[in-house]
């Protein structure tokens, strides 16, 4: 089945051995092939030549402006020239960049600011026709760290004008510039990306500059490319929008080509017109894309991968990929680790592609094992733990919940079950946490528990994930007022969507007048998904 077809050859790749910064990728190829595309963006083309100057230019900015090693950057943007250009300037001094979702809704920027506590927030004030002038006011009011609020496109009352910003960094010498970026390690964060558990609201996950260095070389041993063009259309406040394909882009050389909204036929249109060689996506975008009617139409021969990770995807889906031109690769990554540690191969058979996610990395520490720390074998299963210097430096301002992330003898614990089989690849089976996805999205219950039980007539409520032929898994909550209170699922779904952004609402809603407990009184969960099981995991009561 997989596709025999790729390009090889080319120095450009080989990056110093002692590489700190993920900055470098730029100034290494920059230096090496100036002229080369690195990063597109609508009207917007850049070199490596422009996007190192550019990069050097908010470096410059932000030292000028008192922002230094350690301090946070926030950022709200899509997918763009500009998101990289900052992200990249930020860690380059080794400043911590953050970023919103521009689906947030205002909690969750307060949540995330109120953490991180950053010295910049560098924002477009417009993004798809949302006006974030009062989220962004609210921001700045609220969180005395914030010292600058740049925008990107429209002026802000307060703000600063980004050329405005851009200015105050004339004075700074290329002297200073050069320490700045000396005194920054590999094992130094780079980026807070905000993840969650089962107990709380999103944690932030420090994620290292050596994790996204090896992470990008890892993907290369494994989709090896010589300077490819790479579709970019994740959220970059995510792992796989930083990560496995921002940075892996820029390291192996190649030209990032930004979807700032995702669109299938616009995806299409865009591997035709600018001959992309690499599409990592969802499975719910890769199922809209198979379906649009402008499939059959675009020349998509310049593929040569197209990639998945963190969970499997339906076979159908799968043979309908197949039928395109490109080879098939999936894996198993989290922010967490910083990086995919197992992959496919090309000697993957299909059933292998579509329920598993590979095999470990042969140059990693991966274990599956029980909490005892028996590791299982053939047939058997396990949680994936994994051990190394390019795991997380651990979850910002919460050494508990660090310390919790852990085994007794030092091995990370992700959180998911596999099966082994007995080739050696692994099966997701279950999730230790109760995290869900939905269309490519890491969902976690117990934000969206906290954000309905802030309603008054509001009880109890327990979110969990149910089979959806769309998006994989969607949310249903189970709901019980308070006593002599009244709810509907319209109501509920208004109120969820004022909180949260619109991934994370539940797609049904059933209100109960009593949920089951355990003896100790909490809700009984496993109560409920038995019945979900029972019922074929759907739930009644749609949204409106």
């Amino acid at each position: 089945m997989p596709k025999d077809r790729v390009r090889r050859g080319g120095t450009a790749v080989a990056l110093p051995v002692d590489a700190a910064r993920i900055g470098q990728c730029v100034s290494h190829h920059a230096a090496r092939e100036p002229g080369r595309e690195a990063a597109v963006h609508g009207a917007t083309r850049l070199t490596y030549r422009d996007l190192d100057e550019a990069m050097a230019r908010w470096a410059r900015a932000l030292l000028a402006s008192g922002v230094g090693k350690g301090d946070r950057v926030a950022m709200l943007a899509p997918p763009s020239a500009a998101w990289l250009t900052v992200m990249l300037a930020a860690t380059e001094i080794g400043a911590i960049w953050t970023g919103y979702h521009p689906r947030y809704r205002l909690p969750e920027f307060r949540h995330v600011t109120d953490l991180a506590e950053p010295a910049a927030i560098v924002a477009f004030r417009r993004i798809h026709g949302r006006d974030y002038a009062g989220e962004l006011a609210a921001l700045r009011e609220g969180a005395p760290s914030v010292r600058h609020a740049v925008t990107l496109d429209e002026p802000l009352d307060g703000g600063v004008a980004a050329e405005d910003f851009l200015a105050r960094g004339e004075g700074v010498s290329d002297e200073a510039l050069a320490a700045a970026r000396g005194a920054v390690e590999a094992d130094d964060t780079a980026v807070l990306i905000f993840t969650s558990g089962t107990t709380g609201r999103p944690k932030a996950a420090m994620v290292r500059h050596r994790a996204l260095l090896t992470g990008a070389r890892t993907e290369n041993e494994h989709w090896p490319m010589d300077r490819p063009r790479l579709l970019h259309t994740m959220p970059v406040n995510h792992i796989a929008g930083v990560g496995m394909v921002g940075v892996f882009g820029l390291y192996v050389g190649g030209a990032l080509v930004f979807q700032d909204r995702f669109d299938p036929g616009d995806l299409l249109r865009l591997v035709e017109e600018e001959r992309i060689d690499h599409v990592l996506g969802s499975p719910v975008q890769f199922h809209m894309m198979v379906h649009h009617p402008d499939l059959a139409r675009r020349d998509l021969s310049s593929l040569q991968y197209v990639t998945w990770g963190g969970a499997p995807m339906a076979a159908d889906l799968v043979a309908r990929l197949d039928g395109l031109p490109g080879r098939l690769r999936t894996g198993f990554g989290m922010t967490e680790l910083g990086l995919y540690v197992t992959y496919t191969g090309p000697d993957t058979d299909f059933e292998a592609l579509s329920r598993t996610v590979g095999k470990p990395h042969r140059g990693f520490e991966i274990r599956v094992a029980d909490a005892a720390g028996s590791v299982a074998g053939p047939g058997e299963e396990g949680e994936i733990q994994a051990r190394g210097e390019w795991l997380l430096a651990g979850y910002f301002r919460d050494p508990e919940a660090t310390a919790a992330a852990y085994t007794a003898d030092g091995w990370f614990r992700t959180g998911d079950i596999v099966r082994v089989w007995e080739d050696g690849n692994l099966e997701i089976v279950g999730r230790t946490r109760e995290m869900f996805i939905s269309g490519g999205f890491n969902i976690y219950p117990r934000e969206i528990e906290i954000a309905i039980e802030e309603h008054p007539d509001v009880g109890l409520v327990a979110v969990m994930g149910v089979p959806d032929e769309t998006f994989g898994e969607v949310g249903h909550a189970f709901v019980e007022p308070r006593p002599g209170g009244t709810l509907d699922a319209v109501a509920l779904d208004a109120w969820c969507r004022e909180r949260l952004a619109n991934y994370k609402v539940p797609k049904t809603f059933e209100v109960r007048g009593e949920l089951p407990r355990l003896p100790i009184g909490k809700i009984d969960k496993q109560a409920l998904k038995r019945e979900l099981a029972t019922s074929g995991g759907r739930a009644a009561g749609p949204n409106p």
